[in-house]
């Protein structure tokens, strides 16, 4: 009997685990995007401002597509938070305690915080 109830444990462990890593996946492609998209920004408008105007329209359509893609991004990291945090409470259900999971969440910061 013991050893049944062991078994939904640690694969409630194991899948917190891989959904902690997608999160921090997510957040560091929303992070590199978010950059990509506040450079294209600065260069539009340096060649607006030196009136080189293809340049600077192409550049600005570029931050726009960026822009929808980075919304895309955005929408599938609120989706891994929220699975990760419903892997969370089925540890909390099925282990009783979540010292494993808190370690997991603790060792995934980024820049000193869990985002």
């Amino acid at each position: 009997m013991a050893g049944n109830l062991l078994f939904p444990c640690e694969y409630a462990r194991e899948r917190h685990q891989n959904l902690v890593k997608w999160r921090n996946l997510w957040t560091i492609l929303l992070f590199a995007f978010g950059s990509a998209i506040t450079i294209f920004l600065i260069g539009a408008i340096l060649l607006f401002i030196r009136e080189s105007w293809l340049p600077g329209a192409l550049s600005t359509l570029g931050t726009i597509v960026s822009g929808v893609s980075t919304g895309w991004v955005v929408t599938r990291r609120k989706e891994a938070v929220e699975e990760e945090e419903a892997a969370y409470r089925d540890v909390a259900e099925k282990c009783a305690d979540t010292s494993s999971a808190d370690a997991t969440r603790s060792a995934k910061k980024l820049l000193g915080k869990y985002l």
